[in-house]
């Protein structure tokens, strides 16, 4: 017989940091820089692709 639905308990570990909404979340601050990481690379990318086609051709 299968069921016709599943219940999911989540349980907090031991090593799981508790919430402390007084405090920034570590996991957004870290995904925030690697937003911040992904758009310099492509704005530094964008730049050098506009400088090498400002360049005089030899």
């Amino acid at each position: 017989m299968a069921a016709n639905s599943v219940r999911v308990v989540l349980q907090p570990s031991d090593t799981m940091p508790t919430y402390d909404p007084a405090k920034p979340d570590p996991r957004l601050r870290d995904f925030v820089r690697l937003l911040a990481r992904q758009a310099a690379r492509k704005f530094v990318d964008a730049e050098r692709e506009r400088a090498s086609g400002d360049r005089l051709p030899d």
